[in-house]
């Protein structure tokens, strides 16, 4: 499993867009996302973990 990292460029602002290649959540500071799209100047800022929560699977099922 791995996390995925790549700038989108989406109405001229460049985002860095996250997400986990196996289609797990991925987590930061406790909280789950299925991906995220953060501006371009928070990238040092905002770090990622993958989690082992397929996306979609119910969180009180876990």
């Amino acid at each position: 499993m791995m996390i995925i990292v790549e700038n989108k460029i989406t109405n001229g602002k460049e985002f860095i867009h996250t997400y986990s290649d196996k289609g797990m959540k991925i987590k930061r500071e406790n909280v789950l996302y299925d991906e995220a799209y953060d501006p371009i100047e928070f990238s040092e800022e905002r770090i990622y973990e993958e989690t082992d929560i397929v996306i979609g699977e119910d969180i009180e099922d876990v």
